[in-house]
């Protein structure tokens, strides 16, 4: 390692993940048989579930936000034109426009599927409205429904479907509004289905 400091990093990173695995173990070890303690068991549930379809978007400000970044990308490009010192001509300024559109169409995507996302909940099961097609999860086909916590890219919960050979099917942030309500929900549609309902924690550990 003479000379180079990147071995010290990757020590470091190593030290980290052999850190983090030990304290996840103690904490499995120290839990009680029944797991983690359920945050959702005090979400209180103000829908009645008595068959109706709920539905569950984002919040306004997030759509908003999200039609604000695609307004700041359509402008930054003739911003960027009109204020630099180099401008492109020719060959190099359709290139320019080439990649500002392509830029522009993607962001403008994903805006669109911001507004379309739509999750709706009911006796029979979940539709999940996206982009695409929607997706369809009937309690029937489903083999167990979860509260994950720390589930990634930010969110603190996330409820995930499982299908019966234990796949994950889909998943919804707690980014959504009224997420505990669709949690609480879920949980009671799918116990009326005879779905089992488990919660894991950030440490890996899992209700029983």
């Amino acid at each position: 390692m003479q000379g180079d400091d990147a071995g010290f990093l990757l020590l470091a990173l190593m030290a980290m993940v052999i850190g983090l695995g030990v304290v996840a173990f103690v904490h499995r070890r120290r839990l009680p048989k029944a797991g983690p303690p359920d945050p959702s068991v005090l979400w209180p549930l103000t829908k009645p579930a008595d068959g109706t379809v709920y539905g569950f978007v984002y919040p306004r400000g997030v759509i908003w936000v999200a039609r604000g970044v695609f307004g700041m990308s359509v402008l930054a490009t003739p911003l960027i034109y009109g204020t630099g010192v180099y401008r492109p001509v020719g060959v190099d300024f359709w290139w320019m426009v080439v990649v500002a559109v392509a830029l522009n169409g993607v962001v403008l995507l994903w805006t669109v599927a911001c507004e379309r996302y739509r999750v709706e909940v009911g006796a029979e099961g979940l539709v999940h409205h996206r982009l695409r097609r929607p997706l369809r999860h009937p309690f029937a086909a489903l083999g167990s429904v979860a509260l994950l916590q720390g589930g990634g890219r930010g969110s603190m919960y996330v409820l995930a479907l499982y299908d019966k050979r234990g796949r994950c099917v889909d998943t919804f942030a707690d980014t959504l509004g009224g997420f505990t309500e669709l949690v609480t929900l879920t949980k009671e549609y799918a116990f009326a289905a005879g779905v089992p309902y488990r919660y894991r924690d950030k440490w890996g550990a899992w209700t029983r």
